[in-house]
């Protein structure tokens, strides 16, 4: 009799556990980071399944909670079936409370993700999707867009003319696709281009740093004509994080939702408001131009701005204000300087590699870093070529305030 009440108490106990376990694919980046996280915070057992990289304080924030956060090191795209810690996961673990995807970015990710992870029987399947599936999509009868502008025209020649001007918007369109279809519980977070704190896309930390250096680099933004007056939404990290949790919280399923800020940019707004932070306003400037190819970072989509209606109705969604999102973002990468000296360098590769004038490249790195040629990078023009090059661009651009 005592041996079958210890059984059903740890039965019991191990039941609760997983009806709190959320396994996130991903969760090293901006969003997935301050997504397990808060839901750590809130006494969910999160597991995080990624390739265990440490990009800026990842080990750190793991290891905080050591007994309510595991990870399981599997490298995608390589196929969820054959890695090995997941298998020992999946027999431990008859049901999640959740999963929440960050990494599915094409069909045949999306494939192998609920092909193994359907046994879980997780409540919901919160997918990380982007806006770019707009683009991809029917016209949208308003601006804002709202979630149900995003269905494929059925008329296949536009289709191909869509998908080949937004491959990922193709590519994220498709994994949303397989998993409506696979018959599993879930919600889809369409986000603008995520910024805040950890972004391992390395976008707002160029921009930073090229506004807040930008009399020394002396190199204008290109913005292609086209989105001279292009408006579209940005969605904050921690925004996402906290829908995410009121999806578990409220409990719908078989949702689209919105997620970015209220306030609505274009390239040249969203770069005049990094200079005035920095009160480089007055130096910096635009070249804008009909070139094929330009370093512009944002936007990824091109549809317009984000409805968040349903999401307020519905999640009682309340997006960050810009001022707390610039302040915040940019005081973490004034530390990150100092802090993550691999993530700073990979930025300032990348500025050098594309934006930087060769002979200020040194001035750069000395004022970021403290010091002088901690960055290399290849240059393979001679200085006569530079200005050949520089020359040739001069007169494909017009100089403009931004």
């Amino acid at each position: 009799m005592f041996l079958s009440v210890l059984l059903g108490l740890l039965l019991s106990a191990v039941s609760a556990d997983d009806q709190g376990t959320v396994l996130i694919l991903g969760g090293q980046g901006l969003a997935g980071s301050a997504t397990f996280t808060t839901l750590r915070d809130a006494s969910y057992h999160t597991t995080l399944l990624n390739n265990n990289k440490n990009y800026y304080d990842y080990h750190t924030l793991v290891s905080q909670h050591p007994d309510t956060t595991q990870t399981i090191v599997c490298n995608r795209p390589a196929p969820l079936s054959g890695c090995f810690e997941l298998q020992n996961f999946l027999a431990s673990h008859t049901k999640v409370r959740a999963v929440v995807d960050f990494t599915s970015s094409n069909r045949e990710l999306m494939e192998d993700a609920v092909s193994v992870l359907k046994d879980l029987e997780p409540e919901v399947y919160v997918f990380v999707s982007s806006a770019a599936v707009y683009d991809v999509s029917v016209e949208p009868e308003e601006v804002p867009v709202k979630e149900e502008a995003g269905v494929r025209p059925e008329d296949e020649a536009t289709r191909e003319i869509n998908n080949s001007q937004n491959d990922f918007g193709d590519k994220m369109l498709a994994a949303e696709e397989v998993l409506v279809a696979s018959g599993i519980p879930y919600v889809i977070l369409r986000c603008g281009d995520i910024i805040g704190p950890r972004d391992t896309t390395y976008r707002w930390w160029q921009y930073q740093v090229w506004s807040e250096h930008f009399p020394l680099i002396g190199a204008p933004y290109p913005i292609p004509n086209d989105l001279h007056d292009a408006r579209f939404s940005l969605t904050y990290g921690p925004d996402v994080a906290q829908a995410v949790f009121s999806v578990l919280k409220t409990g719908v399923q078989n949702k689209v939702y919105n997620i970015a800020l209220e306030k609505m940019f274009t390239l040249p707004h969203f770069l005049l408001e990094l200079c005035i932070h920095f009160k480089t306003d007055e130096a910096c400037y635009a070249d804008y131009t009909d070139a094929a190819e330009t370093y512009n970072l944002y936007p990824s989509n091109h549809r317009g701005m984000l409805s968040l209606e349903a999401a307020q109705e519905e999640l009682d969604f309340v997006s960050s204000s810009w001022e707390e999102v610039l302040r915040s973002t940019v005081e973490f990468y004034e530390g990150a300087r100092s802090e993550f000296p691999e993530d700073r360098n990979e930025v300032l590769k990348r500025l050098n590699e594309n934006i930087v004038p060769y002979l200020r490249v040194g001035d750069l790195n000395s004022v970021v870093v403290g010091e002088s040629n901690t960055v290399t990078i290849d240059v393979e023009a001679e200085d006569e070529d530079k200005e050949d090059v520089e020359e040739e661009k001069e007169d494909e651009t017009v100089r403009t305030e931004l």
